[in-house]
C-alpha cells in the first residue's frame, strides 16, 4: 500500500515542481523584457512563442519557450509596421535541454522580411525552433561552441525567407540575477556573428 500512497505523491511533487517552474519563468521572461528594453531591444512577441498539442503527449506540457526581440533602433519594415529590419534576436529556453540540464539558447536569425505577410504568432514556435534541428531542411553545424544552421533551398519560403541562424547555448541555471540577465543574455546576443 505504501508504493501506492508514495507513487500518487511522486505525480503530486513532480506537478508542483513544474508549476514552481513555470512561475520562475514567468519571472524570468518578465525580467528579460524589462532588461532588454534597457540594453535597447524591443520584444517581437509579448508572450513566448511555444508548441501545444491535444494528439500528441509530448505537447501536453510545455518544455520549449523562445522570445523573440529585435534592437529598438533598426530601421522600420515598410510592410509591417512593428518590424524592424534588423537582425532577429531569439532566447530559447529549453527545459528538458542538452546533457542533461535545462538550457538557454541565444540565436540570431537573418532573413529577407519580404517574404514576411504578418508578425509572429504563439503557436508560430516551429518556424524559430526547428532550424537547429531538422537536418533534411538545413545544414547545420557546430564550431567552437557556435550552431550556425544554413536553410536549403525548399526551406526558404516554408521559413519566411530565413537565410541564416547562429546560436549559443548557455545553462538555465547560471542565470541567476539582472545583472547575468544583461551580461550573459543581452549583450551576448550581440556579440554573435551575423
Amino acid at each position: 500500500m505504501s508504493v501506492t500512497i508514495n507513487r500518487g505523491e511522486n505525480i503530486t511533487t513532480a506537478i508542483e515542481i513544474v508549476k514552481e517552474t513555470y512561475a520562475n519563468l514567468e519571472v524570468l521572461f518578465a525580467e528579460m523584457d524589462r532588461i532588454g528594453e534597457e540594453e535597447g531591444y524591443i520584444t517581437l512577441t509579448p508572450r513566448f512563442l511555444r508548441w501545444k498539442s491535444d494528439t500528441d503527449s509530448d505537447g501536453w506540457m510545455t518544455s520549449d519557450f523562445i522570445k523573440l526581440y529585435q534592437v529598438e533602433n533598426d530601421p522600420l519594415s515598410e510592410k509591417l509596421p512593428d518590424l524592424r529590419t534588423g537582425s532577429l534576436f531569439g532566447v530559447e529556453i529549453d527545459l528538458e535541454g542538452q546533457e542533461e540540464y535545462p538550457t538557454i539558447s541565444l540565436i540570431r536569425y537573418t532573413y529577407d522580411y519580404s517574404a514576411w505577410t504578418r508578425m509572429p504568432a504563439v503557436s508560430d514556435h516551429w518556424l524559430f525552433y526547428y532550424p537547429f534541428r531538422d537536418k533534411n531542411l538545413f545544414e547545420i553545424d557546430q564550431k567552437d561552441k557556435v550552431w550556425t544552421s544554413l536553410p536549403l533551398e525548399k526551406a526558404k519560403k516554408r521559413y519566411w525567407g530565413i537565410q541564416r541562424a547562429v546560436g549559443i547555448d548557455i545553462p538555465l541555471i547560471d542565470i541567476t540575477s539582472p545583472e547575468l540577465i544583461r551580461t550573459e543574455i543581452f549583450q551576448k546576443l550581440m556579440t554573435l556573428p551575423e
